[in-house]
């Protein structure tokens, strides 16, 4: 397995903040600011800076090449330091879009978007003649932000998930909202130059730059895992048509659950159990244990999730949290149990896993769009994404999470 670790450092200049995504309530978290001007019009050209680890990472996902960029706007990995911008996992979206050959074709879900250059991007490609098809949150339908009427709005392939009552995609939910990121392609190129057909992408950046840029994200290109794609381009069709129904994540049928050499993906919503407590209800805690918890958000709906790591804390594992948000409750229970707590600006979701699955020790991540909030669980369109486990001496993915995790929880205020 490659265990090559790459940063790509590039000049970028200040940005304007615009509504991100939300835990419970559906309504924006903060309003967008018109008083600095479009960083679009402000970036200079890019300029290579010092390599360093926790900006982008390669790996193989069970034989699948994958490519991880990671953003840290306290010290930008694609930005000038003491702007608190990191363009990072927004390029490279960017350049995927931009590598599609004329005749491929470009699958994708928006939750939120205000980065003229991502829309261009998907412009330009239809351009030269690659199929685009996207969906988006139903907010995006009324949005002012230039980007929709000059870029979006130009698409063929277009579907605003608006209706009377919600802004979901597959959710029947009222008041839901379509919160995946998720993009596949035909054909891209890698950073590295090598070529492959059937590219998956997905992570907790949105094409914004308050939630894209200001805040701690990564983002998972895969390549050549051809069922992967494939799964992912049906999950896209149901967003894009509007297959909706209150329990899209259906074990019975297999609807919302994709399984994959390189992922296994548990889509919301999900009205009986919770994805996330299911999966790491499959480690049973020792003293060899840890887990590292760096999300947007700790809702106190998600008491069960706050439980198991409450348990796996008592059963011997050693649990760190970083989080942007945690609510009273939650905080409560997890500081009684003694599991630090910090707050950093995280944008992330993700779960980073050594312990015991069944009789082997294995190192896990699981990432994707779902906060951990009761409304991610049962009304909203969400990924929750198991990464291919590792095992051994050998666990290049979970140490590049791990370095991403360290970047925030190091400095974070102990709450």
């Amino acid at each position: 397995m490659r265990r090559t670790i790459l940063a790509l450092s590039l000049l970028a200049a200040c940005a304007a903040p615009d509504p991100v995504d939300v835990g419970e309530d559906p309504t924006p978290d903060d309003e967008e600011d018109t008083s600095m001007p479009d960083p679009e019009e402000m970036t200079p050209e890019p300029t290579p800076l010092m390599l360093a680890p926790g900006c982008t990472a390669t790996a193989e996902l069970a034989g699948h090449p994958a490519w991880f960029f990671f953003s840290r706007p306290d010290k930008p990995c694609t930005g000038i330091p003491g702007t608190g911008i990191d363009r990072h996992a927004i390029n490279e979206l960017i350049r995927l879009i931009d590598s599609v050959p004329a005749g491929g074709r470009i699958d994708g879900h928006i939750f939120n978007i205000t980065v003229d250059a991502v829309g261009k991007a998907l412009l330009d490609a239809q351009t030269r003649g690659v199929e685009v098809l996207i969906s988006t949150d139903g907010q995006v339908a009324t949005s002012m932000d230039s980007v929709k009427s000059t870029y979006l709005d130009k698409l063929d392939g277009i579907v605003y998930c608006a209706s009377a009552t919600t802004d979901s995609c597959v959710s029947s939910a009222d008041d839901a909202i379509s919160h995946t990121k998720l993009f596949t392609f035909s054909h891209a190129t890698a950073p590295d130059g090598a070529q492959s057909d059937k590219v998956v992408w997905f992570g907790s950046a949105n094409q914004t730059y308050s939630s894209g840029m200001r805040l701690y994200n990564n983002t998972v290109t895969i390549y050549g895992d051809d069922s992967l794609h494939d799964q992912f381009r049906a999950y896209l069709d149901d967003l894009r048509f509007k297959v909706r129904a209150a329990d899209y994540y259906n074990p019975d049928t297999g609807r919302g659950h994709l399984l994959a050499t390189s992922a296994d993906v548990y889509i919301s919503p999900e009205s009986t159990s919770d994805l996330v407590e299911n999966r790491l209800d499959d480690v049973t805690p020792d003293g060899k244990c840890s887990v590292k918890v760096m999300h947007a958000s700790v809702r106190d709906s998600r008491m069960a999730v706050v439980d198991r790591l409450i348990a796996m804390k008592k059963g011997g594992c050693q649990v760190q949290v970083v989080a942007d948000t945690v609510e009273p409750k939650a905080l409560t229970a997890l500081k009684g149990a003694n599991i630090p707590v910090r707050h950093m600006p995280i944008h992330d979701k993700v779960f980073i896993v050594h312990g015991k699955y069944g009789t082997a020790y294995q190192y896990r991540v699981y990432t994707g769009s779902h906060n951990l909030s009761g409304g991610a669980l049962r009304k909203y369109d969400e990924i929750f994404v198991k990464l291919a486990a590792e095992t051994g001496n050998d666990h290049a993915v979970f140490d590049h999470y791990i370095a991403h995790f360290d970047d925030a929880f190091g400095v974070g205020e102990p709450l």
